[in-house]
């Protein structure tokens, strides 16, 4: 685990993980929770992440313009996200540096149901706050319904839609 910034997190069921934000020497944890995330869609018959989508060259260029977040159960990922200043992709003329942008919320499958998701995000929407952002945004592709009214009830309004190559995306703030 890195020591660049560290927090206890508890989920609403009272369990506690470590949060850190991560250093590339740990591109490999990052890696294997997104191709775990990726799999999982697959055999769920979500077409939108790949494994090979994350190599790890990919995952450590994500370093150069995100933050990543690792929570730990007892050391052992279970979780991730990753925050970002901008994301003119998404949000184009609506891009914002006084947001922050959370992207690849992932949480492990054994730990799924546990509330680390609704932990994580409740964490980096009050790190928005104690940083002086306006607050946190994120995209969900339209068509998942699940995650986008996890999204809402997690009390994140809908702002618009996101024309991308080969999907639309829900956008919201919180």
């Amino acid at each position: 685990m890195s020591a660049i910034e560290h927090v206890e997190l508890t989920t609403a069921s009272g369990q506690s993980f470590q949060l850190a934000e991560a250093v590339p020497a740990e591109a490999e944890v990052v890696r294997q929770l997104l191709v775990e995330a990726a799999e999982w869609m697959q055999r769920s018959g979500i077409d939108q992440w790949k494994p090979e989508f994350f190599s790890l060259q990919a995952v450590q260029a994500y370093f150069n313009h995100r933050r990543i977040f690792v929570a730990y159960d007892r050391g052992t990922p279970a979780g991730m996200f990753t925050l970002q200043n901008s994301d003119p992709g998404y949000w184009k003329e609506n891009d914002d540096p006084d947001y922050y942008y959370l992207h690849r919320l992932t949480v492990s499958v054994p730990y799924r149901s546990c509330g680390l998701g609704k932990a994580m995000l409740e964490w980096a929407v009050e790190k928005a706050g104690r940083d002086r952002k306006k607050g946190l945004r994120l995209d969900c592709r339209r068509i998942s319904g699940k995650l986008n009214s996890f999204y809402q009830n997690q009390g994140f309004r809908f702002k618009g839609i996101s024309e991308q190559a080969d999907h639309l995306a829900n956008l919201y703030e919180r």
